[in-house]
């Protein structure tokens, strides 16, 4: 007797525990990722900067460039040589480039984000490699320590995309493509459109 109420109790058990077991919850899946950020609007390229002197390939502009260079250099508080630098190569890209419209602005505004303000651009190697060329008619080799070849290198990469650079989506574009940062790009903008602003003092 005791024996058979025990097996109808462990009956009754088994039944209980089997009826209000919950099958498993299936597995969640994984987050997907977050969609890439798109770049912010740009509705305008760095406005227009003071234009550098005219090139003259013929003859030694240096004097009329150094005049430029030191009359901007107080009021971008940029080294006149590092100004007649990025003067330079906007010079020589209005004849090699013209529909680029570089603007010695945007060179500033580079070095001063990727080298704080302070010594020739920085050139990634690859691009002084594939682009690097004697600014001065002088007849040496490129110097990548010399800011003016390091701003020419740079200017000609820019210029080798084919967009227009007074455009907000050319320059945009581009200049992500150079540093492939929007945070760097953002920054670039907002220095050249500081610089850009300077008048001779």
């Amino acid at each position: 007797m005791w024996l058979v109420i025990g097996l109808v109790a462990t009956a009754l058990v088994l039944i209980f525990t089997l009826g209000t077991t919950r099958p498993d919850a299936p597995a969640q899946s994984a987050p997907s990722p977050a969609p890439p950020v798109a770049p912010p609007p740009v509705v305008a390229a760095p406005r227009s900067a003071v234009a550098a002197p005219v090139d003259h390939p013929t003859r030694s502009d240096e004097a009329e460039l150094d005049a430029w260079a030191r009359s901007l250099a107080g009021p971008t508080k940029l080294p006149a040589a590092l100004v007649s630098a990025y003067g330079r190569a906007e010079m020589r890209m209005r004849g090699e480039a013209p529909a680029c419209h570089l603007s010695w602005a945007t060179l500033a505004g580079l070095g001063q984000v990727q080298a704080v303000g302070s010594g020739p651009l920085p050139v990634p190697q690859a691009v002084w490699d594939r682009w690097a060329a004697r600014a001065t008619n002088d007849g040496k080799r490129p110097d990548q320590r010399n800011p003016a070849d390091a701003a020419y290198a740079v200017a000609r990469a820019l210029c080798s995309t084919g967009a227009d650079l007074s455009t907000g989506n050319g320059w945009w574009t581009t200049v992500l493509g150079y540093t492939q940062s929007q945070q760097d790009t953002q920054d670039t903008l907002t220095a050249a459109d500081t610089f850009a602003a300077a008048k001779p003092g």
